[in-house]
């Protein structure tokens, strides 16, 4: 098993390289695609959930969501429930992003599993969501100090 988290992590560095490299031109680093689909696809989100759905500390996000914010592709707005709490939205220029990001996205995944058949992937799919529950649970009842 220790062989196999150090190649889901050699997969995952790889992936950030690859997005980096083939976001370039649009001004987008690899880590931050991430952080973009979210806040595309959940229009209002706070750095704090994006901090719990991503598993990422929150001086992480509030990093590159302010990056994100000067290079136009967020807009942040104040929450008037809570002064504390930032909205983040999509911008027209993330919104025309958008396709190329899921493009890379789906470029990488068809690189990775080359090769598979489709029911080797979707056995990979779903042993994978297991994975990402666990350690959804294991956040969840703090098992970091984010």
């Amino acid at each position: 098993m220790a062989k196999f988290m150090k190649n889901i992590n050699l997969v995952s560095r790889s992936a950030e390289v690859f997005r980096e490299e083939e976001l370039k031109d649009c001004g987008i680093r690899g880590c931050q695609s991430k952080y973009l689909l979210v806040i595309a696809q959940n229009p209002g989100v706070s750095q704090e959930e994006i901090s719990r759905m991503l598993f990422v500390n929150k001086s992480n996000v509030a990093r590159q969501i302010g990056m994100l914010a000067e290079g136009g592709f967020v807009i942040k707005v104040e929450n008037d429930r809570d002064r504390r709490a930032v909205l983040l939205y999509p911008t027209q220029k993330l919104m025309g992003v958008l396709p190329k990001i899921r493009e890379v996205l789906a470029k990488w995944r068809a690189l990775v599993t080359e090769g598979f058949t489709e029911e080797e992937r979707e056995q990979l799919s779903r042993l994978s969501e297991k994975m990402v529950e666990n350690a959804r649970r294991y956040m969840e009842r703090g098992g970091s100090e984010r």
